[in-house]
């Protein structure tokens, strides 16, 4: 969905000679315009543009007080840099549980808290919500904070609110395969005037330059040392651009995935995945849930054949078994957060940590991503081969 609007907006920030938000003759500011624009859409107070998704985690832990000796409960089923945020914050991943939904089962989320337990970090799945409620209850019983990973699910709402809003801070990510994307990029959101400063002190080396922020906000804290993960103009204009289609993308992807559903909602034996909200769930990737994996697997072959590429989410793998989450590797042993000596736990990881997630991964089949410019007759298309397929395999 990029076309001329970002062409002109980028070119707009060349000329003006004022690549950076925070220096240049006539700055345009982009950036503070996006994240005006993306707080308003969210529904929270603040919003801190950066560099990329993974920057966005790791300000926002930083920014809950998340840091070495700590525990950070998140779901068995995600991309590799939730889990190696916690730990690049100094602290220990422990993984939950998921259901069908592909998201963080909060019964279980409670059982693997611990003294150590610092922060809960829900990750919204390819546009479908977490169940933010029971989350939330668990986390006010326990006093922890609440970090929501958002980062493939822009524009998800639970009950009404939208992902981001729900807890002490929201994760976005503008990477190319995201809803909206500036190619890389990310964002925090925060309705917490001290966290969303500590994210932008995080964010630049520990500076919060008056400029160029929200309007009215004044600092209070004291300054700590950060990092760099500034977002900037150039950036910002593409991500400015995409945020006023965010409207339209989302309105499109439910008005698809409604389709779909009511084209195989007829079809014996096709159960299609959770979506914990059918109103505020994207519909940015249609799956459907077996009650084997053996029955997942013949119908993938028969989807296959059909010419779809369908496959399981992170091929039916939960993330600690990616070799650095399973060894327990850091890049230097002295910055290693699970043999920290503030660490008092004794995490280890392996198959079998989450046996009934490790069963859901294997039957729980992810057919289709989904792109705005999906016509109706591709979403025909697509219910055709799944019908097609079901009365071969099922």
């Amino acid at each position: 969905m990029l076309d001329e609007e970002e062409t002109q907006e980028v070119l707009a920030v060349i000329k003006s000679r004022s690549l950076s938000r925070d220096y240049g003759p006539d700055c345009l500011d982009t950036v503070l315009r996006f994240e005006q624009g993306f707080a308003e859409k969210v529904g929270a107070r603040y919003a801190l543009a950066v560099t990329s998704g993974t920057a966005a985690l790791k300000v926002a832990l930083v920014a809950a007080g998340v840091g070495p000796g700590h525990e950070v409960i998140v779901p068995c089923c995600t991309f590799i840099a939730t889990p190696g945020s916690v730990a690049l914050a100094g602290a220990v991943p422990v993984f939950a549980e998921v259901d069908e939904s592909l998201t963080m089962d909060p019964e279980d989320v409670e059982r693997k808290g611990t003294p150590r337990t610092k922060a809960i970090l829900p990750v919204h799945l390819s546009g479908v919500p977490c169940r933010m409620d029971r989350i939330a209850e668990v986390a006010g019983r326990h006093n922890l904070r609440v970090v929501e990973d958002c980062a493939q699910s822009c524009g998800t709402a639970y009950r009404g609110r939208r992902i981001g809003a729900w807890g002490d801070l929201g994760a976005f990510s503008l990477q190319f395969s995201k809803v909206i994307t500036s190619g890389e990029g990310g964002a925090v959101t925060s309705s917490d005037p001290d966290l969303y400063e500590r994210a932008v002190r995080y964010h630049d080396q520990g500076s919060f330059r008056e400029r160029g922020r929200f309007p009215g906000f004044s600092p209070r804290l004291e300054a700590f040392v950060g990092e760099n993960y500034r977002m900037n103009e150039l950036t910002g204009a593409v991500a400015l651009r995409q945020l006023a289609k965010l409207g339209g993308i989302a309105e499109t992807l439910r008005a698809r995935y409604r389709r779909f559903r009511e084209g195989v909602s007829d079809v014996p034996g096709l159960r299609l995945r959770p979506v914990n909200d059918e109103e505020g769930h994207l519909g940015a990737r249609w799956g459907l849930a077996f009650e084997d994996a053996e029955t997942c697997a013949r119908f993938t072959k028969a989807l296959r054949g059909e010419g779809l590429s369908p496959g399981l989410a992170y091929g039916g793998e939960p993330v600690y078994m990616q070799p650095q989450i399973l060894n327990r590797a850091a890049a230097t042993p002295e910055g290693n957060p699970w043999r920290s000596p503030l660490y008092e736990g004794d995490v280890t990881y392996g198959r079998g940590l989450c046996p009934r997630s490790e069963d859901i991964l294997k039957r729980v089949l992810l057919i289709a991503s989904i792109n705005p410019r999906y016509t109706e007759r591709d979403v025909d298309d697509i219910v055709g081969a799944v019908r097609r397929a079901a009365r071969t395999a099922l």
